[in-house]
């Protein structure tokens, strides 16, 4: 029995040439390169190295991740509100 050259459509299991660009079946494109998926792992070590970095950028550079104005903005809203709750005037 001779052995066939040629390939499987993975999509619909149909025989293809060896030179077939796409499944004369269903039209699988045999030149699909299969996507990386991103793991936890490297989710998970993408953001420490993102804390790492915003740690070292605050400690030696004596700069703030957050822009200051953010933060000013920020304690303007929290002292408002428990100005609220107190029922003082700012």
């Amino acid at each position: 029995m001779k052995k066939r050259a040629g390939k499987f459509c993975p999509r619909c299991g149909a025989p293809a040439h060896a030179t077939d660009a796409y499944c004369m079946h269903c039209g699988y494109s045999f030149s699909v390169k299969k996507s990386k998926k991103i793991s936890l792992k490297s989710i998970i070590i993408l953001i420490i190295i993102l804390v790492i970095g915003g740690i070292i950028l605050q400690v030696f550079f004596n700069q703030s991740i957050i822009p200051k104005e953010l933060i000013d903005i920020f304690k303007n809203m929290t002292s408002a509100t428990s100005n609220v709750s107190t029922g003082t005037a700012g």
